[in-house]
């Protein structure tokens, strides 16, 4: 009998509170690593509150030979890092993985002063669309830790009357402290353009090739799209770039590292504060624990690949195809 050719592992991540705005709860996150025939590993972690399909679809679509977008980068991620697994090397070897910014949790007193005590330049904030809630935590960070600069998600939660009358409210100072508002509307051309004319930093995440065009930053995760194209193209349109995890598994976070890295080589004056920390919004386990930070630096653990040697092994692997 033949060797399968792609093996699976199934995970649950815990969050340590609600994710993102879409999120109604802050149960269990799954998820799937694969393996290929070269011994390479990617990461399938699907957000279906944010539109993606269950992981059941992803992973039929790797059964049946279509994948989809997902499970397309976790195979992409599976055979550079089972490239390099079979050299004996590591992927990220000299390259350096950019700044991250914090990703804010809630208004625990005294973090944002430790925050910045710690380094880092920037913080990420889940919004909903609770404008009075956006506005009082910003209020909250800002006071404690003015040297900081903010950036809003709201999951296309809001409207854009809202997000009009929540940028009203901001004083000049507080505007210019803010990188920008990510996803703040469903996509729309005309109403992105709206927010736009008047003034609000807007960043693309969901369909940001789309949605690009309206938008001064770029947001890309390696675990949903190619890079190449949507980075070049954002290169030359001018839009600054920040390369984030799906907050999705350890090896999910190493390969958005190991990207941030190498683009980052390439374009230093386009790629900037990333948001390749997300493990620290998750309870740990056996792979959050060997990922370390150097403050707003994500420190990966020492192996081939993408790391994790000797955990990868010890899995109880299943045949998928």
């Amino acid at each position: 009998m033949a060797e399968p050719a792609l093996w699976q592992w199934r995970y649950a991540l815990t969050p340590r509170g609600r994710p993102n705005a879409r999120v109604t709860g802050a149960g269990a996150r799954s998820g799937a690593l694969i393996r290929d025939a070269g011994g390479g590993v990617g990461c399938v972690h699907p957000w279906p509150e944010l539109g993606d399909p269950p992981l059941e679809v992803h992973l039929e679509s790797l059964r049946t030979g279509l994948p989809t977008n997902l499970a397309e980068q976790a195979l992409l991620c599976a055979e550079i890092d089972g490239l390099a697994r079979r050299e004996g090397r590591s992927l990220f070897g000299r390259l350096q993985i950019p700044r991250s910014h914090w990703t804010v949790l809630g208004t625990e007193p005294g973090e944002p002063a430790r925050v910045a005590a710690e380094g880092f330049r920037s913080a990420k904030l889940k919004c909903g669309p609770d404008q009075s809630d956006a506005l009082s935590r910003l209020d909250f960070w800002r006071d404690e830790a003015p040297e900081l600069r903010f950036r809003l998600d709201f999951n296309e939660t809001s409207t854009v009357s809202r997000i009009l009358d929540f940028w009203r409210t901001l004083d000049e100072e507080s505007r210019r402290m803010i990188d920008f508002l990510e996803d703040p509307v469903p996509w729309k051309a005309d109403d992105w353009e709206a927010l736009r004319k008047a003034g609000i930093p807007l960043a693309a995440d969901r369909d940001a090739g789309v949605r690009s065009r309206a938008a001064d930053w770029v947001i890309l995760k390696p675990a949903v799209t190619r890079l190449t194209e949507p980075l070049e193209r954002a290169v030359r349109e001018g839009k600054r770039v920040a390369i984030t995890t799906s907050m999705d598994h350890a090896i999910g976070q190493a390969y958005a590292a190991y990207r941030a890295a190498e683009w980052g080589s390439l374009f230093p004056e386009r790629i900037e504060d990333c948001g390749l920390l997300t493990h620290e919004c998750y309870e740990n386990d056996d792979f959050f624990s060997l990922l370390e930070r150097d403050g707003p630096i994500l420190r990966t653990p020492v192996g081939t690949g993408l790391g994790f040697d000797h955990l990868i092994e010890s899995l109880p692997w299943k045949p998928l195809i």
